[in-house]
């Protein structure tokens, strides 16, 4: 490993949680530089099966092309607002809206 690399850099600064530290010391992290669809490529070039959808956060997949032109349009436009103190904005309105529409109705209990 070279000292100026990005694992030497990986192994000196990032705490990476439910890791064998020992294990870490010796071997470092596999570190992924890129994904595609449901794989994920190290930076080594290794291919990998993404089997957790990045611990759920990736559920679509890696690098879809639609999701990234969407967010890059929203990104431009209002990257972030929050919902307190009655503000809102489209993308959380248009969400509720479509969730209300596919979620099932709720029943009410007998009581």
């Amino acid at each position: 490993m070279r000292p100026n690399s990005l694992h030497a850099a990986d192994l000196a600064h990032m705490v990476h949680q439910q890791t064998d530290l020992g294990a870490h010391g010796e071997d470092g992290a596999v570190l992924i530089k890129r994904g595609d669809g449901c794989r994920v490529f190290d930076t080594e070039g290794r291919e990998y099966i993404e089997a957790m959808a990045g611990l759920w956060c990736a559920s679509l997949g890696f690098s879809e092309k639609r999701l990234a032109e969407a967010a890059y349009r929203q990104l431009l436009e209002l990257p972030y607002y929050h919902t307190f103190f009655q503000k809102g904005h489209e993308p959380s309105v248009r969400l509720a809206e479509k969730l209300a529409a596919i979620a099932p109705l709720g029943r009410k209990e007998a009581g």
